[in-house]
């Protein structure tokens, strides 16, 4: 449409994210594997993978939950408890990996924690980009 300030192609690009993730990730983990000890580098390698997992697997069941993938019957809120059950399951099992990582010294909290935040941080650096590319292109109009 015309009178949209953003068009289709102009959404917001949710691919990049994946793409930053992993960038991000590779980035951190090199970061801690030359400046850190072993312990908190393992943190941020794992940290930074169990979070891009989580990302791409929350990703695709939302993609499925939109598309209409879920729906049982027509029936939307069961298809919305059904997504919620899944999304929290998988939740108490990345706590659960955490839990283990740390217990049994496998890898440094703070690298855990430093890799985790690779998807957040990328979530940031994209929206920062498409919000600037909106204003730009707004003002020119």
């Amino acid at each position: 449409m015309k009178g949209n300030l953003i068009n289709e192609k102009e959404d917001f690009p949710i691919h990049l994210v994946g793409i930053f993730n992993w960038i991000l990730a590779g980035i951190f983990t090199a970061i801690a594997w030359l400046y850190y000890p072993l312990f908190i580098a393992k943190g941020v390698f794992l940290g930074s993978l169990l979070a891009n997992i989580s990302y791409l697997v929350l990703k695709r069941d939302l993609k499925n939950f939109i598309q209409g993938k879920l729906l049982l019957n027509g029936n939307v809120q069961m298809a919305k408890n059904k997504f919620y059950f899944k999304h929290y399951v998988k939740l108490a099992v990345l706590a659960l990996i955490l839990y283990f990582l740390v217990s049994a010294h496998i890898a440094h909290p703070l690298g855990l924690l430093i890799g985790l935040s690779v998807v957040v941080l990328s979530i940031t650096i994209t929206t920062i980009s498409a919000v600037k590319k909106f204003f730009f292109k707004a003002a020119e109009a």
